[in-house]
């Protein structure tokens, strides 16, 4: 068959994407490229094949499913890998971009540390001891600012110190006493006192004589306007003890309140103003009760807690001391089970963290003294029994073989490999 004339023909655009036939490309191709311009299409994804292509009634060409399961997994792993690739290309370039202004970024991770480390303690820092009724300032007569100094959670007690400010001008400044529930009240053990549940005795006498002349600056010989008192605090109620460290919690009430010497008439009295911090104690006010009498008594519900910042200290501890010694373990079965050969500087380790524990556990602050807190039933005293057996089994391995190199099992690829077999002939 008489072939058209192709110089004839007007010259393809690149973007040509019309498919062409074999017969097509055959008449355009010379001979000798013709096999290869067919591999080239063969082996590269046809355009013009559908994800399921449909063979002829002769089955010249079978039906098949591009996305089939061996594709399915090759596609797959070549997702993964390219996705690794890209990830590994990312990182390389970061990397060199950080190498190359690394000053820069040395000192922006140093200052974001610092920034974030002080903010996270600034956050979790202790609040300021706060009981007060500002509200009252304006109709209370006897105005008590309290300031707490210290809290014993082992003697189980608060200490506070009280300022007076006597606003008398309105009822003519009498003499006023002072009343606390005395059985709150830690006092001396050389007492003779009774303890019981009847009207306490005054702790403190304002006599309004005195307050004049000292605001009139004409006798300034009078004791100041100001008492300590200790307050007894108790877990009876929140049956948190010291042993639940840093858990324990305690409460305590005060309840007080104020007469005129005279008549016994009551005068209204409040807690204006609250400061002070006890180191590593939270002590707020649990809640105001709504409770009232006819004598003007006031009630306040105080709870005793450890800062967040301890809380987060002891935890922290805990999980360094579980981390080291699980560290050291795995290393101890590496080598002495498993025959991995160990530098032997590391191990030694363990014998010396073992008076490190202890060490940091005095850390704690206001942990119990000695051993007895939770904390060290879950955290110090296991992990010390643990790192005495790491460090027996660890030290006694230089007696049997040379740690430091690997025995001739632990490179067995097989069960049994490197063993020697007997052969025995029939």
């Amino acid at each position: 068959m008489p072939h058209a004339d192709t110089s004839a023909r007007p010259p393809l655009s690149p973007t040509h994407n019309r498919v062409r036939s074999e017969s097509t490309i055959a008449e355009v191709l010379p001979s000798n490229t013709f096999q290869d311009a067919l591999s080239t299409m063969v082996s590269s994804p046809l355009p013009y094949l559908e994800k399921h292509a449909q063979g002829n009634e002769k089955g010249d060409l079978k039906g098949h499913d591009i996305g089939s399961g061996e594709d399915q997994d090759d596609q797959n792993k070549g997702a993964v890998s390219a996705t690794w690739d890209k990830i590994m290309l990312y990182y390389d370039l970061a990397y060199h971009r950080l190498k190359q202004h690394w000053i820069i970024f040395t000192v922006f991770l140093l200052t974001s540390i610092v920034c974030c480390s002080i903010a996270i303690g600034w956050a979790f820092r202790l609040r300021t001891f706060n009981i007060a009724d500002p509200d009252s300032i304006h109709n209370s007569t006897v105005q008590l600012s309290a300031n707490l100094v210290d809290v014993d959670p082992s003697g189980q007690e608060i200490v506070l110190d009280w300022v007076i400010n006597y606003e008398c001008e309105a009822i003519g400044c009498p003499d006023v006493n002072i009343y606390f529930d005395s059985n709150t009240l830690r006092s001396d053990s050389s007492s003779s006192q009774t303890q019981s549940n009847i009207k306490p005795d005054p702790i403190f006498t304002i006599n309004g004589g005195n307050v004049l002349a000292m605001r009139n600056n004409t006798d300034r010989r009078a004791s100041s306007l100001t008492f300590r008192t200790d307050v007894a605090v108790s877990n009876a109620n929140t049956h948190r003890t010291l042993q639940s460290y840093p858990y324990d919690k305690y409460d305590t009430q005060l309840v007080f309140f104020a007469e005129r010497a005279a008549t016994n008439e009551s005068v209204s009295i409040a807690i204006v103003r609250t400061t002070g911090i006890a180191v590593g104690f939270n002590v707020q006010l649990q809640n105001t009760t709504d409770i009232t009498d006819n004598f003007g008594t006031v009630i306040k519900n105080i709870e005793v807690t450890r800062g967040p910042v301890v809380r987060l200290y002891a935890i922290f501890i805990v999980l360094v001391i579980w981390l080291v010694t699980l560290t050291f373990m795995a290393t101890c079965v590496l080598n002495v089970f498993f025959g991995k050969g160990i530098s032997s500087g590391v191990l030694v380790l363990p014998m010396g963290t073992l008076f490190a524990f202890t060490q940091l556990r005095g850390t704690l602050p206001g942990a119990p003294e000695g051993f007895g807190a939770v904390i060290d039933f879950v955290g110090l005293l296991p992990c010390l029994a643990i790192l005495t057996f790491c460090s027996i089994f660890m030290t006694a391995i230089f007696l049997l073989r040379d740690p430091e190199h690997d025995i001739p099992r632990w490179r067995w690829k097989k069960p049994g490999e490197g063993r020697r077999r007997n052969t025995f002939s029939a």
